[in-house]
């Protein structure tokens, strides 16, 4: 059999009481063993009242746990998920669940872990060395997960963090004393800022030498330094979501130099902020920061929604930037026109597919393109641009509305003639009607499009 994740949601009373383990001890579970299963995620819910001595729940949760070993042979990854709320009368029952989950890691060597009480993690569980893979999901027992953590920190890999506690990461790193993961080569981390009170002794030379993949949420000053120490030679995929002006400019200043990242190929950078004055010389440095940083990027997600940065990020992107390396590139929140894509695209001449958020799409320009019984714009474009994008395959409209459809049906037409080679064009919602409008387009009688209806019927519309 090839299943290779398996989800276990069953009342932990029945693991506790020993009716599990005699169920599957029986036919036809005897017989079933799913070698290629790398992951199990055991969710436990609430079952029938037992009146079962607690003293016999251990051995019953041994036997369940060899029975699941016998079925999972080749598990390398274990997961406990619950956010049940327990009540005084569950804390007997529940309490054993830890340890449940610290029998089902030992033949593993990834655990991912998400609950709402400490009853789910006993402390022995903290102890448990040889894990490369560790991923947590904020819960009440954050500093026994941070020494778990630590104490993984020579065979760690990969590590995921999402919580709001503000000194997680700084005690991940620093505290009591400064620790380094050498091996670890994925970090996703969403967690704040120390507080203000929290000094630790002093920081890691470098905590993560070796990562090559970055993915960072909320991006603060002492997460940042932590995290790019000395480690940017070695990046190959990186994420940021910058969500303040001081933070933005705190990477422009002091992380994304140009050429800092050499070897980055994938980088996605989400900028969301409020304020609308931008200093009309600063701006335009913080968005070439934002893309000259990475020199080899191949795969591109620019999202500014940032209303004092959009004039900036509309000029580079139009009259600035020059990536021959991109193959990926996806823009969002910043407004264009008809000619400012084909300019866009005239400077990434190997672009394989491009995602346009539809917010994109200039509604003026719209306007223009629904009204035109002609394509006079579009021929002179030709005529500028004849060798266009000759390896954009695909163009995507992500995150789209139905009002938003009948002007991107026009653009998505026009694009289609000015770059021959666009084999697909989807709407990732509503694709269906999408395409309607699509071919209502080509249908119509006297249509501007006319001339282009062989070539525009060879398009697919909906291809996912």
């Amino acid at each position: 059999m090839y299943t290779r994740h398996a989800h276990i949601n069953v009342p932990f009373t029945s693991i506790a009481d020993g009716s599990m383990t005699k169920l599957l001890s029986q036919p036809p579970y005897t017989n079933m063993c799913f070698p290629q299963c790398e992951a199990i995620w055991f969710k436990p819910i609430r079952g029938h009242p037992t009146t079962m001595n607690p003293m016999h729940w251990n051995n019953n949760i041994c036997k369940f746990v060899q029975c699941v070993h016998r079925m999972f042979p080749n598990t390398r990854m274990c997961g406990i998920s619950s956010a049940i709320s327990l009540s005084d009368n569950d804390h007997a029952v529940f309490g054993h669940i830890g340890e449940l989950f610290t029998q089902l890691i030992q033949l593993s060597t990834s655990v991912s872990y998400f609950a709402s009480s400490d009853h789910l993690f006993p402390a022995r569980l903290s102890h448990t060395l040889g894990l490369t893979s560790i991923a947590y999901t904020e819960c009440a027992s954050s500093a026994q997960f941070v020494h778990l953590i630590r104490a993984n920190h020579a065979t760690l890999q990969e590590l995921r963090i999402e919580a709001t506690q503000p000194n997680l990461l700084a005690h991940i790193v620093a505290y009591p004393t400064p620790i380094s993961f050498p091996y670890l080569s994925v970090l996703d981390a969403e967690c704040l800022d120390p507080s203000p009170d929290f000094v630790p002794t002093y920081a890691p030379h470098a905590p993560f030498p070796r990562l090559e993949t970055l993915t960072l949420h909320h991006p603060y000053p002492f997460t940042t330094r932590a995290v790019f120490a000395h480690n940017q030679h070695t990046l190959h995929r990186v994420s940021l979501h910058i969500q303040s002006t001081r933070d933005v400019l705190f990477y422009v200043h002091k992380v994304l130099g140009k050429q800092s990242m050499p070897r980055v190929t994938h980088f996605d950078i989400r900028v969301t902020c409020n304020e609308l004055v931008w200093d009309k010389y600063v701006s335009p440095v913080v968005v070439s920061a934002f893309v000259e940083c990475a020199p080899r990027v191949q795969h591109l997600q620019l999202n500014v929604d940032c209303v004092g940065l959009e004039p900036s990020v509309r000029g580079y992107l139009t009259h600035t930037m020059s990536l021959g390396n991109i193959r990926y590139l996806k823009i969002g929140h910043t407004t264009l026109s008809i000619s400012d894509v084909v300019q866009v695209l005239s400077r990434v001449p190997n672009v394989a597919q491009l995602v346009i958020d539809p917010q994109t799409i200039d509604p003026t320009t719209n306007m223009w393109i629904q009204d035109t019984t002609s394509l006079d714009h579009v021929h002179m474009l030709i005529r500028m641009y004849p060798q266009l994008a000759k390896r954009l395959k695909h163009v995507v409209f992500g995150l789209a509305t139905c009002a938003d459809m009948e002007g991107a049906a026009h653009f998505a037409i026009q694009l289609a003639i000015l770059c021959t080679q666009i084999t697909c064009i989807r709407w990732t919602t509503h694709s269906t009607l999408f395409a309607d409008h699509c071919e209502r387009l080509l249908r119509v009688p006297e249509s501007p499009y006319a001339k282009y209806t062989q070539r525009l019927r060879t398009i697919d519309w909906e291809k996912r």
